[in-house]
């Protein structure tokens, strides 16, 4: 059995946990083990032009050795991970026997035979057309915000850019996670509350990447997950792509997915479908999890859930100098359905979304990623007819943190929460554009994780952080 389980670590961190991982830190802020040998398996190249590199493993250095010329007689049988631009990129080590040629590619270049799609459980409806609304009026009314109301902070919880690492126990059972995380609340004041992990994400599946998640969001009976992906190789733009992956959460909590010990049978599953080697176990998993195709997402950090048309929105675009498009998703072919294009005149969209229990909708912004930067508030409404929302009379004087990455509300509460890494701020909705001081709560955590969405359950007080590096949900758990 432990031979067996090396195996699959193996496998996991070969892969960089089944795919290609890109990690936006420092060349010297990411270790991980040099270049580990990989069981031989046969592999085919993505073209004969396909690039050849040498490895020099004293620097981790990779130079061009010319290209592949055949796509066919590869063996790979190693893997490194190298920061290359701030971004860690996985190659591959392979053989052609008949070539008599080895050399390293990139990973994303090499297709290496496993079970077939069908293990994949994909949408059954069909993508439909999009209905598009051009929306004439301006979107955002700005009155212009009269106040920004002081913090008991006072800017000393704005937490400046974070440098993200993978967490320790993520690197010491190279991604099999069979217990628990916790993430502890560092400072703050009116919020004391930690996250703990309440699901560990797979870090891909079959040939799709998902180890970039962007936002999350609960369907109206809590049964179902909806988690954001992009394609972390391609810039974050209005073009990027990105898909849509349903998780059966009822199913999976009642396979023992949230029980210790058997937290990482997501990931085991997935890499067990990779390598070709899926038990009966392994098959109920996966039946669990429905991956939805591509299509062109931008950001994605948005994704929220309407409960009063129980419609799942997310903001697609939201640059400066352009329409802004908010895109309506079906939860049956995992697409966009409706999409309403529209100009915010002197306002500025943001790139994150909630919903309340009544449909209004919220967002916020900051103009820059200083201390003091003042944050405004919005909210509105969101309909296939038409998109508006009103600034708040009232913002914030201070920030949460360097990037704005979430919006989040609890039905429970009726909090609405801001979130940046490692850094989040609550208030009342109940005194919209009206807060004092101590009715704003900031809270600010040290793990070196980038926060991707706070998303609460309808109808019950639970929470959970959506999380990086790896990829997991954590619950939002209330310190007493």
């Amino acid at each position: 059995m432990k031979r067996s389980m090396r195996g699959l670590l193996g496998l996991l961190v070969g892969l960089g946990l089944w795919g290609t991982m890109t990690a936006h830190a420092a060349p010297n802020l990411v270790r991980w083990p040099a270049v580990q040998p990989q069981t031989a398996r046969t592999c085919t190249l993505q073209a004969k032009q396909t690039k050849l590199y040498q490895l020099n493993h004293a620097t981790m250095h990779l130079t061009a050795a010319g290209t592949a010329k055949l796509t066919t007689g590869w063996v790979r049988v190693g893997q490194v991970m190298v920061t290359q631009n701030g971004r860690l990129v996985t190659y591959w080590q392979v053989r052609n026997p008949r070539l008599h040629r080895a050399g390293w590619v990139l990973a994303d270049a090499v297709h290496v035979p496993g079970t077939s799609s069908k293990d994949i459980v994909t949408p059954k409806r069909t993508p439909m057309p999009v209905k598009t609304t051009y929306q004439r009026r301006v979107a955002i009314t700005t009155a212009g915000t009269s106040h920004y109301l002081s913090l008991v902070g006072a800017g000393r919880y704005t937490q400046p850019r974070v440098i993200f690492h993978p967490t320790a126990a993520y690197l010491a059972t190279m991604g099999v996670q069979n217990k628990p995380d916790t993430l502890l609340q560092q400072a703050g004041y009116r919020d004391h509350y930690h996250f703990k992990t309440a699901l560990y994400l797979p870090q891909q599946l079959g040939t799709r990447n998902l180890g970039d998640p962007q936002s999350a969001a609960f369907s109206l009976n809590n049964r179902y997950l909806y988690v954001m992906y992009v394609d972390d190789q391609q810039p974050g733009q209005a073009s990027q792509a990105g898909w849509l992956v349903r998780y059966d959460w009822r199913r999976l909590m009642a396979l023992g997915a949230g029980q210790p010990g058997k937290m990482a049978m997501l990931r085991v599953a997935a890499a067990h479908q990779f390598d070709g080697k899926l038990t009966a176990f392994d098959r109920q998993v996966l039946a669990a999890i429905e991956v939805g195709p591509e299509f062109t997402a931008g950001h994605a950090q948005s994704l929220a859930l309407n409960p009063r048309t129980n419609e799942l929105w997310f903001i697609s675009n939201a640059a400066r100098n352009q329409n802004d498009t908010i895109t309506r998703l079906n939860t049956q072919s995992l697409t966009p359905d409706a999409r309403v294009v529209f100009t915010t005149g002197r306002g500025h969209l943001g790139d994150e979304l909630a919903f309340d229990e009544n449909g209004t909708a919220y967002y916020w912004t900051h103009a820059s990623q200083l201390r003091t930067s003042k944050v405004d508030l919005y909210r509105g409404s969101i309909a296939t007819t038409g998109v508006h929302f009103e600034a708040a009379t009232e913002g914030l004087a201070n920030n949460p943190g360097f990037f704005a990455q979430s919006t989040g509300y609890d039905e429970a509460t009726g909090k609405l929460y801001l979130v940046a890494d490692e850094s989040i701020t609550s208030l009342p909705v109940a005194k919209w554009g009206h807060w004092t001081a101590h009715q704003v709560g900031e809270a600010n955590f040290a793990g070196q994780r980038e926060f991707e969405g706070l998303v609460f359950m309808h109808g019950v007080d639970q929470g959970f952080l959506l999380t990086n590096r790896g990829t997991e949900l954590m619950r939002m758990v209330v310190d007493k």
